[in-house]
């Protein structure tokens, strides 16, 4: 069993503000840690998130499909160019996925509006991004996804 320490105490708390409420449409436990894959938006207008389990929190929860969940997922960027239009390929925000969007906060980490819903992006990995930019990335690897527990 995973025992939270504390700077994942600290990103959850940070964090809880930024984090998405949607429902688990896939869970993935066959490659180790937890995937996770929750849909956020309405019908028609809705995007998929998927993350690694950061702290275990999820598979602690015993998570099912179906189930309302708030989470905050990071992801990290590469190939970070200017943009023109907002989404995400496929309406899956995963590894390898490109994602359009306008900036919408900025600092450790910057909130990335796709339309859907906004999505967290390490801030170190899209350097000199200001509130307004319209911006074009590609996901670098699986997001630490972070279970936002209930109060």
């Amino acid at each position: 069993m995973r025992v939270m320490d504390f700077e994942q105490l600290a990103f959850i708390e940070k964090r809880r503000r930024q984090a998405v409420r949607g429902i688990v449409v896939l869970l993935d436990g066959t490659r180790g840690d937890l995937l996770v894959t929750i849909r956020v938006g309405e019908p028609g207008g809705h995007l998929d998130l998927r993350g690694r389990d950061a702290t275990g929190a999820a598979r602690k929860a015993r998570l099912a499909i179906g189930d309302r969940v708030t989470m905050a997922i990071e992801y990290a960027a590469r190939d970070v160019m200017a943009g023109d239009a907002t989404g995400a390929s496929a309406d899956l925000v995963r590894s390898g996925a490109t994602i359009e969007g306008t900036v919408s906060a900025v600092g450790e980490a910057v909130s990335v509006d796709c339309g859907a819903a906004a999505i967290l992006v390490r801030g170190d990995t899209l350097p000199g991004a200001r509130e307004g930019d319209a911006v074009r990335f590609t996901i670098d690897g699986e997001g630490r996804a972070y279970l936002i527990p209930s109060r």
